[in-house]
């Protein structure tokens, strides 16, 4: 299993937007990295992606916070626990800013799912 991110469902109106669609981590390395980062550092957001939640275009910022907090941590390296991940995640991270960027761009009232 993965967890992915797409316009939710009830939000597509175009065969691009149901084709939209992007992985953000296998559920592993969601759950033993992204999730403990989330959990560690008390966030919201990352913390959700796991059990499904959906994010409106007014929580994108809220969202690439979180996301740079977590990009931040990884480019420090100071946790050898994220090592083996590290660049995987990294570049997941960099994904997931594009597609909130492209998908903010598409309509003021676009809704993500991620899960």
């Amino acid at each position: 299993m993965s967890v992915l991110g797409m316009i939710d469902i009830d939000n597509q109106i175009s065969a691009f937007e149901k084709g939209f669609m992007f992985p953000v981590a296998f559920e592993r390395v969601y759950k033993n990295y992204w999730y403990k980062f989330a959990e560690d550092n008390n966030l919201y957001w990352l913390k959700f992606f796991l059990y499904g939640i959906e994010v409106e275009r007014a929580n994108f910022e809220e969202v690439r916070t979180e996301l740079k907090l977590f990009k931040e941590f990884l480019l420090k390296g100071e946790d050898t626990y994220y090592l083996s991940e590290r660049k995987y995640i990294l570049s997941r991270i960099e994904l997931f800013f594009e597609k909130l960027d492209e998908a903010e761009k598409l309509r003021e009232d676009i809704v993500l799912y991620v899960s």
